[in-house]
């Protein structure tokens, strides 16, 4: 299997034909209400939603809103930015040479205005991440601070609908910052900012797709089948896909057999043999698109 940014992943987001579909309908298994399956996508506006037919009538509809964790968590924040602090006292200077240093810390000022001496403690996939948001956003002129994922858990709240998190805190962090060793997370941000166009015109690839609802088309161009783009390999997708799904795929019934649940997650999460939708099919649900 060719290989694949896996920053990229960690910033934007599965084989059924999911074909133009973001929202998804599941009935069946004893349940009492309907469920729904949303797939989100971080690098879209929020004004997006107002295309998806029938998508604020499913969220009213239900009485839980889940998501992969519960976003506005004062004690999750300051997790988060602990952990991203390297450990041990450890530097960024110490994870790459004199010529990439030079690399790294370059484009950082042209693009984020400020250097690797003013983020030295930061974990290079914080880098990244602040790094690739940007470049997107000055091509593209993206501009919303606010994202799908915490858009509909602030509004459950306000609703007074339950709003549940598929994932701790501290499994969201494993995720963020526990894929590979800090000098793997270094190299991956080295070589993004030397293929920096060709990740800009994947990430506006990906968004196309997600906007079209071509789950198929999108998860094919995440595993690298026709792209050379570093870095992704099959274990590193697993962690960051198919091993999450198979984890909520045994918390998801239970939330199903007690409430009626918007479930807003990422849409690489939803397709493919190891997705949301055919497992739950698999398991005996009815999961068909909603419109």
């Amino acid at each position: 299997m060719k290989k694949k940014n896996l920053l990229l992943f960690l910033l934007i987001f599965g084989l059924s034909s999911i074909h133009a579909q973001l929202l998804w309908k599941v009935t069946g298994n004893g349940m009492k209400h309907p469920s729904y399956l949303f797939g989100t996508h971080h690098l879209i506006s929020i004004q997006f939603l107002d295309s998806v037919p029938g998508l604020f009538k499913a969220f009213n509809e239900c009485d839980a809103v889940i998501g992969e964790m519960i976003i506005n968590n004062i004690d999750a924040s300051a997790k988060i930015q602990q952990a991203a602090i390297m450990p041990d006292h450890q530097k960024i200077k110490d994870l790459l040479n004199e010529e990439q240093y030079k690399l790294v810390d370059t484009e950082l000022k042209s693009v984020l205005k400020f250097g690797l001496k003013d983020v030295s403690i930061m974990n290079p996939t914080l880098i990244l991440t602040m790094y690739e948001m940007e470049i997107y956003k000055k091509l593209t002129g993206f501009s919303d601070d606010k994202q799908i994922d915490s858009y509909f858990q602030t509004v459950a709240v306000t609703k007074g609908k339950k709003v549940i998190g598929l994932e701790t805190v501290d499994q969201q962090i494993a995720v963020l910052f526990g894929t590979g060793s800090l000098e793997r997370q270094a190299d991956l941000l080295v070589e993004t900012i030397l293929r920096k166009d060709s990740i800009l015109r994947e990430m506006i690839q990906l968004n196309k797709l997600y906007k079209l609802g071509k789950m198929d088309e999108l998860v094919e161009l995440s595993k690298g089948k026709d792209n050379d783009i570093t870095d992704m390999t099959e274990e590193e997708y697993a962690k960051l896909v198919d091993n999450r799904n198979a984890d909520w795929l045994t918390k998801l019934p239970g939330y199903f057999k007690e409430t009626s649940c918007f479930v807003a997650i990422g849409a690489m999460h939803l397709g493919g043999k190891n997705g949301l939708v055919k497992q739950l099919q698999k398991a005996g649900y009815k999961v068909v698109a909603s419109k």
